[in-house]
């Protein structure tokens, strides 16, 4: 914990929930905090994470709807990630276009490499599509 983070991994059936603990350690009792006013365009991908969270906490699994942000989302960010390295463009590029240029000068040389295994992710989901993956939409 050398820049006061770490990441906490809920994961089970396909369904996955992170958490990044800033200025504080997970071997002591924690408080969440979140930002009550968001930006239209996040608000429901985080009331899904904190309603998975609370059944986490509370019953010791993942609710039974899927956990992870609204498949919308991440079809769209898979897909542009896709586009991207189909027209040759580096992976720090695709993940401006995806994230911003904020975000990636924050994150891009962290360690963990969290950002850009991400980006990487996106890329190889939307290559597995392209090579037939999407048919599993079409049952």
């Amino acid at each position: 914990m050398p820049d006061g983070r770490q990441h906490l991994l809920f994961s089970e059936a396909g369904c996955a929930l992170q958490l990044d603990i800033r200025g504080t350690s997970l071997s002591e009792p924690v408080r969440l905090l979140t930002d009550a006013v968001l930006p239209a365009a996040h608000l429901r991908a985080r009331l899904v994470a904190l309603e998975g969270l609370a059944n986490i906490m509370g019953r010791g699994r993942f609710p039974d709807h899927r956990m992870i942000e609204p498949h919308g989302r991440r079809l769209r960010v898979v897909l542009q990630a896709l586009d991207g390295w189909l027209d040759g463009a580096p992976y720090r590029d695709i993940a401006i276009a995806l994230f911003g240029e904020a975000r990636v000068e924050a994150d891009w040389r962290d360690p963990r490499d969290h950002l850009r295994d991400h980006v990487r992710r996106a890329v190889r989901r939307g290559r597995a599509l392209m090579r037939g993956g999407y048919r599993k939409f079409l049952l």
